[in-house]
């Protein structure tokens, strides 16, 4: 998985920028929806802290966010930008598939999210519609594991958007 990950970072500069580490906290937030942090969310959390080059500071905040289960929904509303929030869909979607299940309370966080949203939402329609499909890889690809499976479906998912950056 680590080595998966470690293929982005010649797309990723310094540690996240304001709006970046805003998207993050509230991607990563999602771990703890279900009430169980599960290894491979745990694992998936530091990993992205050190590939994308969270500052010390950043990982306390992240840290604390965790500890707290500050809310995802609460936690959104500091992303400005459509297109980090629009990476924020996406990539909620790959963690809230990590551990293989679509848990009702992750759903339902999805859906305040939405529901805060109101109008805005349109904006994310296409987004939002895959949320209850577990991600898969791009044709011709392939993983020997569904973790290394989701990992691949992560690093597309971050070059393209660091790419567009």
């Amino acid at each position: 998985m680590q080595i998966l990950l470690n293929q982005i970072e010649p797309y990723v500069g310094d540690a996240p920028n304001e709006q970046e580490f805003a998207m993050w906290r509230a991607v990563l937030s999602l771990v703890y929806a279900d009430d169980d942090l599960a290894d491979m969310e745990d694992y998936l959390v530091q990993s992205v802290g050190q590939v994308f080059k969270f500052s010390e500071d950043q990982k306390g905040h992240i840290q604390k966010d965790i500890d707290a289960q500050t809310s995802a929904k609460e936690l959104f509303r500091n992303i400005e930008g459509e297109q980090y929030q629009a990476q924020f869909f996406r990539l909620a979607r790959i963690l809230i598939w990590c551990d293989g299940i679509l848990h009702e309370d992750e759903l339902e966080i999805i859906e305040a999210i939405k529901d805060d949203l109101g109008d805005e939402a349109i904006k994310f329609e296409s987004d939002l519609r895959w949320m209850a499909r577990k991600p898969d890889l791009p044709m011709g690809e392939s993983a020997g594991s569904a973790e290394e499976e989701m990992m691949k479906h992560i690093l597309f998912q971050m070059i393209a958007f660091y790419g567009e950056m």
